[in-house]
């Protein structure tokens, strides 16, 4: 069977072509041999492996749902329900069903009438899924499939939804640490916004009664304040498409941010302990539902998100297939710190290495929720600082013809 793949050839380099191959698991270990770290994989024929649900194929002779996209509290929802009705014995394509008839959301209801629809054609479960890559990642069709080939349907759809609720907890409190920071600057560039808007266009009026010269800092206060009153519109337009040129740039897998957030002293910590608890967590998960090692690294590698750790990764799979241990790879490649490494070889030793795994991600949860505390704590008097230099400042600027009345007067 020929496939087209897309890979990564280097940091900042891919490389796209067809290789022929008797299975995607073969294709993807010719890659790597290669030197090459997989990014996507695609039979070049339209008929879909059912041994293969991490290939993104797309039916497209029939498919009439083809936008959208869901977030982690979407796809925790769906499965929540989905959950339910399995769990209470209710056959899957009678679930699906049931969940479509009371969908209120007309997006949602569309998707669900075509996995019913393929469902009916033949395909899998975990088929269908992989049909809608936008709505359900790849760690989660495989989870999926690796249920259905099991029988165990009702035990990955359980352990998907602890997943994702984890994920979304995580992302929760990263919210609740941030929003009095961002709601105290808000507070603070609007009354920085009222006082250049209102408040200087009225002394403005009484300064030029007294005909006299100002000082420069009002001067300046001033011609800000006249030329945001007379240029308000142009400079909304202004930060409306900034903002969205900014949004499509960081679109990117390889965008400027996505290089740069692995280098920012403050993220750079946060970022990494929160790949290195997903990519934890993904692995567990995907060994707790009797994918092997080799398989399970190939999955969740692009979870940890920086491409040198990806592309490392594909080569600790080549140690893996040449009988090298995970932790003595891992310790090779200094992808993560040696607490890792070694608490990798006492799971490894003991025959509990996805459970290894699911203590490792919790204890770095609960790091990144202190460094989010501490951080939080660090940010707000930050901002009061700044803001009030700013608004003090600006005071300052508008008090000074009135603390220098006789220059005023011309006295």
């Amino acid at each position: 069977m020929k496939f087209l793949y897309k890979a990564k050839k280097s940091l900042n380099e891919i490389a796209e072509g067809i290789i022929e191959k008797d299975s995607i698991e073969q294709a993807i270990e010719e890659l790597q041999a290669k030197g090459l770290t997989p990014i996507s994989i695609e039979p070049q024929s339209p008929i879909v492996s059912p041994g293969a649900p991490s290939a993104k194929v797309v039916k497209k002779n029939n498919l009439r749902f083809t936008s959208g996209k869901w977030g982690l509290k979407q796809l925790s929802l769906f499965t929540q329900k989905l959950y339910n009705l399995i769990n209470t014995r209710v056959e899957l394509l009678n679930a699906l069903r049931l969940l479509e008839k009371n969908c209120e959301n007309q997006t949602e209801k569309i998707l669900l009438g075509e996995i019913i629809k393929n469902i009916k054609d033949g395909m899998s479960f975990s088929e269908c899924l992989n049909c809608y890559p936008k709505y359900f990642p790849e760690l989660y069709v495989h989870i999926i499939h690796t249920g259905e080939s099991t029988g165990k349907l009702k035990d990955a759809l359980l352990q998907l939804l602890d997943y994702l609720r984890r994920l979304e907890d995580l992302k929760l409190k990263v919210k609740q640490a941030l929003a009095y920071p961002i709601f105290m600057t808000v507070v603070g560039i609007g009354t920085i916004g009222v006082m250049l808007t209102f408040v200087l266009p009225r002394l403005a009026g009484m300064f030029d009664d007294f005909h006299a010269q100002l000082p420069m800092p009002t001067l300046i206060l001033l011609n800000t304040a006249n030329f945001i009153k007379q240029y308000w519109f142009f400079i909304i337009i202004f930060f409306a498409l900034l903002i969205s040129a900014l949004r499509f740039r960081l679109q990117g897998k390889e965008s400027l941010f996505g290089r740069l957030k692995y280098h920012i002293p403050i993220a750079k910590g946060i970022i990494y302990k929160q790949s290195v608890a997903n990519f934890s967590r993904s692995i567990s998960l995907l060994l707790k539902s009797g994918v092997t090692l080799m398989a399970a690294l190939g999955d969740a590698a692009f979870v940890i998100g920086n491409p040198v750790y990806i592309q490392q990764l594909g080569e600790v799979r080549k140690d893996i297939a040449g009988g090298v241990t995970f932790s003595d790879s891992l310790a090779k490649f200094k992808i993560f710190p040696d607490f890792f490494v070694q608490m990798i070889r006492v799971g490894e030793e003991g025959g509990r290495l996805d459970q290894v795994l699911s203590d490792i991600a919790e204890s770095y949860d609960n790091e990144i929720e202190a460094d989010l505390k501490t951080i939080s704590s660090l940010i707000e008097p930050a901002i009061i600082l700044i803001l009030g230099s700013v608004i003090g400042s600006m005071v300052i600027a508008m008090l000074l013809p009135i603390f220098n009345m006789s220059s005023l007067f011309g006295t």
